[in-house]
């Protein structure tokens, strides 16, 4: 993740909370551009070019806090398994990498601590990322993803959500 000006520390928003699809879009980009892994060009949907990438990073860069869930590990191991064998350690390297350099968070939210009817509808990930929202309701949350299904349920439930795209291609 590109570094923003650390003069912009004064004015940081308080907590992110990441989705898979914006984690995974990071570390394609970077398999892509420094390991040259060009199979997995294709698959990037949103860093389409060097500048998204880096307002993405500025994005990020602007919160205090940024966490994620417990299920989103889950759903990227399930990504990288769907890649060549003799990549995925890279890849896995790279996933270190963006948590470390991000300081990420993982927040573990009990499938018993989820409305059951919402992890029908939405899945164990998408409720996991809203109960994060609400236990941390004072810091004024924003979720991050690609998904406009949670993106729609977040504005519902009166949580504040960015698209990717968003995020990539400002005003």
């Amino acid at each position: 993740m590109p570094r923003a000006d650390l003069g912009s520390n004064l004015d940081r928003r308080r907590i992110v909370i990441v989705d898979t699809g914006p984690l995974w879009e990071l570390v394609l980009y970077r398999a892509v551009k420094e390991l040259r892994f060009v199979n997995l060009e294709r698959d990037l949907t949103h860093f389409v070019s060097r500048e998204a990438y880096e307002n993405c990073g500025s994005f990020l860069f602007s919160f205090r806090k940024k966490t994620t869930s417990a299920s989103v590990v889950a759903e990227l191991y399930g990504k990288i398994q769907d890649t060549q064998r003799k990549g995925r350690s890279q890849l896995w390297g790279l996933v270190y990498e963006e948590f470390r350099n991000m300081s990420m968070d993982e927040d573990v939210v009990r499938l018993l601590d989820m409305q059951s009817d919402f992890v029908a509808k939405y899945g164990p990930t998408d409720v996991s990322l809203i109960e994060i929202a609400r236990q941390n309701v004072d810091q004024k949350p924003v979720i991050l993803t690609l998904d406009s299904q949670l993106y729609t349920e977040c504005m519902r439930a009166q949580i504040r959500s960015d698209l990717l795209i968003q995020v990539c291609n400002p005003l």
